[in-house]
């Protein structure tokens, strides 16, 4: 043993008088060792990092290469040790961390030349120490490390990432003010990239390229599994990373951690192709979101000069660039396309929260969304605990639902009442209303079935539900209608609708204000009554006195008229059975019922005459052109077509009978 340590010493004196040879700073070291030097006489302090509180030998270190070099350094001597250069004995310099084994831990200190160190002793303060006359220093040396700039040996990311040691732990922090887990790794990338790193640590996983454990490069992010998400931590080289942990961002030696080791789940390497490729916005949704942020909020808003609700502004970002009506109702917007995990989010996807109603965003990507606040349209992080506490859902439109959802896509339909109906959508809603100016929903359906289909049907749903063919629910096809209770009366029919299929409908809405195409959700299907269907009633024009009967629609009302200028009741009736069938009938209606043959009601023909009571007992001729229908003469509506098994219409209890002419006959 006593031979060891003689030639250790002779060792240790080669060793001095080679430095003694090596200029007065080594590798642009000067500022580091006047900054040492400046600090000579600071106490001792355990756990101290700055002048003020006082330092310990590793605080001492790392303030030093901080403040001198801008060199960011791990607060552990073992970690110290880990990292930088190994420097051979006879290449130390000026400026160099020599390590000594101490009674617990490795002390490290500052290399100034000469045989001496600036170092820090427990039981003193910073003082300079000579490493050859003194043997407590002399016979525990470990060996030496270089940092320069770190830059050079390690990602920037890990360099980042040390340079935030010791920033405080905040929940849903992701700025040097406070971080959490992953707002720490978000914060990194993004300053390092330039670009929009995620969010969660879902999301960094997903996109992150999976290495082996034992593979791991400067810049790696770690994931370890927490109570109940993921915790990643960027790794800086030879087992150290550094960490988010309830006392501030710390960094961590892997190797030795009985915490973190066990908890060890994968790595993932971001570079910034990888990174780039995932966060760039190319979404045309997210884009146009993006372009709305700042728009003031405003209840009643609609538009980027007026401002947007929650919901309006979802809805004006959708019909801009996908063409889709979205409901004014929140809730209704969510029963539509497909559920999805938060995990699975992609840009463009829906995303719902609790409010006092639901409150729809636009997902953008890495754990951030796009929504109307009370302070404008702004980026939200979806794991910030306020919005993380009232997280509904998020749903993802199908390509069926861009489709059906899409006006444009119906235009060449092959039922003429779906390529009509959309001639409206748009039109504002106006009870009662018939014109383009506006109009309620069974007004929608009669004008659609008359103008495409020569279908003729009554202008009140009720009535409307009382003739055509019943459909059941899961038979219906495009081009059948659907009715609707009373929310709040569901014996009482008050809505209409023509199915498109696939779920959804066209239909005049009071409660979105227009007519607009429709998602068929639970709200609508629990105040579903019946599906009809009405194609055999269009009018058989291939019968000439129909032809001719409806050639006369809306000619007026005219006392004593029998030409298509006017017609009275039973003008109309000579002058279409003289132009449809060639039959000349006597002028008044009692000399039209006293000609012909009776017809019960159940054999009803085409051509034949039916007679309802009127005022004064005059009797009120119509013709008859089939499927329970009959044209006849009204002083409101002139000539028009009605229907005989509505029960209570005007003119079914009011029926007489019905005559048949044959042209011989008449003779």
């Amino acid at each position: 043993m006593k031979k060891f340590k003689k030639l250790y010493t002779i060792w240790l004196v080669v060793l001095i008088l080679l430095t003694n040879m090596i200029p007065a700073y080594g590798y642009n070291s000067k500022e580091i060792l006047e900054l040492a030097e400046s600090l000579l006489g600071i106490p001792f302090e355990q756990g101290g990092s700055t002048p003020d509180e006082g330092f310990n030998s590793t605080g001492f270190v790392q303030y030093v290469f901080r403040e001198g070099k801008n060199i960011f350094l791990p607060n552990s001597p073992s970690q110290l040790w880990k990292l930088g250069k190994p420097i051979e004995r006879n290449n130390i310099q000026p400026g160099d961390v020599l390590f000594f084994n101490g009674s617990k831990n490795i002390i490290p200190a500052i290399y100034k030349g000469d045989d001496t160190i600036i170092v820090v002793s427990t039981d003193k303060s910073v003082g300079i120490r000579n490493i050859a006359e003194n043997p407590y220093w002399r016979d525990r040396y470990k060996g030496a490390r270089r940092y320069t700039n770190m830059a050079d040996e390690l990602n920037p990311l890990a360099v980042k990432a040390l340079e935030l040691v010791g920033s405080p732990y905040e929940l849903g922090g992701n700025d040097p003010s406070g971080f959490d887990h992953s707002g720490f790794v978000q914060y990194v990338f993004s300053e390092i990239y330039d670009l929009d790193f995620p969010r969660t640590s879902k999301e960094q996983q997903r996109i992150g390229l999976s290495v082996d454990i034992d593979d791991l490069e400067s810049g790696d992010v770690l994931f370890f599994q927490g109570s109940n998400v993921l915790l990643p931590g960027i790794y800086i080289d030879n087992g150290i990373f550094v960490i988010v942990t309830t006392n501030g961002v710390a960094s961590v030696d892997l190797k030795t951690s009985d915490y973190w080791k066990p908890r060890l789940l994968e790595a993932r390497r971001f570079t910034r192709d990888i990174v780039e490729q995932a966060v760039t916005v190319d979404n045309p949704i997210v884009i146009k979101a993006l372009d709305l942020l700042g728009t003031p909020y405003n209840y009643e808003g609609k538009s980027p000069s007026e401002g947007f609700n929650t919901t309006s502004f979802v809805r004006y970002v959708f019909k801009n660039v996908l063409n889709i009506e979205f409901s004014a109702f929140s809730d209704r917007i969510y029963e539509i396309g497909e559920s999805i995990s938060k995990e699975k989010l992609q840009a463009g996807d829906l995303v719902f929260f609790r409010g006092s109603s639901l409150i729809p965003g636009i997902y953008k990507g890495n754990g951030i969304f796009i929504v109307q606040t009370t302070e404008g349209v702004a980026e939200r992080d979806i794991e910030s605990e306020y919005w993380a506490d009232i997280y509904v859902g998020a749903k993802r439109l199908t390509e069926d639902d861009i489709y059906y959802s899409q006006p444009e896509n119906y235009r060449e339909h092959e039922n003429s009442a779906i390529r009509e109906a959309m001639k409206y959508i748009g039109t504002p809603y106006l009870l009662g209303g018939e014109t383009v100016d506006g109009f309620d929903c069974s007004y929608l359906v009669q004008t659609v079935f008359k103008d495409a289909k020569n279908i003729y049907l009554p202008r009140i749903t009720y009535k409307q539900c009382e003739i055509g063919e019943t459909v059941d629910y899961e038979n219906k096809r495009p081009g059948d209608v659907i009715y609707f209770s009373k929310e709040d009366q569901p014996e009482e029919i008050s809505h209409a609708s023509i199915y498109l299929g696939d779920n959804y409908i066209i239909h005049a809405s009071g409660s979105e204000g227009m007519t607009t195409i429709s998602y068929l959700g639970q709200y609508l299907l629990d105040r579903l009554v019946m599906v009809k269907r009405f194609d055999f009633l269009s009018l058989p024009l291939d019968f000439k006195i129909v032809e001719e009967a409806y050639n006369a629609l809306g000619v007026p009302y005219l006392a004593g008229g029998n030409t298509i200028e006017g017609f009275d009741y039973s003008g109309f009736i000579q002058y279409v059975m003289k132009a449809g069938l060639d039959i000349d009938l006597p002028r008044y209606s009692f000399q039209q019922w006293a000609l012909g043959t009776e017809i019960e009601k159940e054999d009803l023909n085409i051509g034949d005459i039916l007679f309802f009571e009127g005022s004064n007992n005059v009797l009120l001729p119509g013709l008859y052109v089939g499927n329970g229908q009959f044209s006849i003469v009204t002083k409101f509506e002139g000539v028009t077509i009605c229907n005989l098994n509505i029960s209570d219409s005007y003119w079914t209890p009011r029926y007489v009978g019905a005559r048949r002419y044959e042209k011989e006959a008449l003779k």
